[in-house]
């Protein structure tokens, strides 16, 4: 399963988009077996504190399958890494 920490920009229902610590843009559904339902998407996008997302590549698909969507390690939010 592969990884990315970033903060969530985007959500729309099980969609989501997350801007990596590198800059990166990279688009996620949401997989029904993840322990985060799709309503709780847009508190963390409203947050805008960095997430960590596990994810499996979805061959034929646009998007990365988040099965799980944990705080990282460690980080300030956006507003608080801005200032």
């Amino acid at each position: 399963m592969r990884e990315m920490t970033g903060i969530i920009t985007v959500v729309q229902e099980g969609r989501f988009r997350l801007v990596a610590d590198d800059g990166r843009s990279t688009l996620f559904v949401l997989s029904p077996s993840a322990r985060l339902e799709p309503q709780d998407l847009t508190g963390l996008q409203q947050a805008e504190r960095r997430v960590t997302v596990r994810y499996r590549d979805d061959r034929g698909r646009i998007a990365g399958l988040a099965h799980d969507i944990v705080p990282p390690r460690s980080g300030p939010t956006r507003s608080q890494a801005a200032a």
